[in-house]
């Protein structure tokens, strides 16, 4: 039976529109397992989850999820990796390119929020927790991404995500 995260981003990929572009990045196979296994010398980590191309911009998304009430960035196994913070951010750096992390907050809410990578490294920045919570990702700046409950899974209102960040560059 898939986990939780995986079945949301499953159900996330599932609502993408058929005129963009979803590629998920693979993980790599050193990040299974990889605390337990020692003989490990180095591994590989992936900058962010997934690309996403509307035209003309492409959007860089760590997509994560918890059915606690926040997201670690801090400490030994953070949830958001510190990889994934400067992936996020150097992808940022360029022309056209929205780069974010999307929250999906299963309990108690059933919200999903992304939240620039910028207003993320802000808030990390002025604060001294090791992790965000809901308020704190709406109070950084989040736009909420609407979700609809089907039969078991969700579908997200993607096409309206991605004109609202549209819109967001032209203004």
């Amino acid at each position: 039976m898939q986990n939780a995260g995986k079945i949301f981003e499953s159900s996330f990929k599932d609502s993408i529109p058929s005129d963009c572009y979803y590629l998920r990045l693979k993980d790599p196979a050193s990040s299974f397992g990889a605390q337990e296994n020692k003989t490990l010398r180095f591994s590989v980590s992936n900058p962010f989850d997934a690309l996403l191309y509307s035209s003309p911009n492409i959007f860089t998304l760590e997509l994560k999820s918890t059915k606690s009430t926040a997201f670690s960035f801090k400490g030994k196994t953070p949830m958001i990796k510190p990889s994934q913070i400067k992936g996020l951010t150097e992808s940022s750096k360029f022309e056209g390119v929205i780069s974010g992390l999307v929250f999906n907050m299963r309990e108690p809410t059933n919200k999903t929020y992304f939240l620039h990578i910028v207003n993320f490294n802000e808030f990390a920045a002025s604060t001294t927790k090791s992790s965000i919570n809901e308020k704190d990702i709406i109070n950084a700046g989040a736009v909420a991404i609407d979700c609809r409950l089907k039969k078991v899974k969700y579908s997200y209102r993607i096409r309206e995500f991605i004109d609202e960040m549209k819109a967001e560059l032209v203004d």
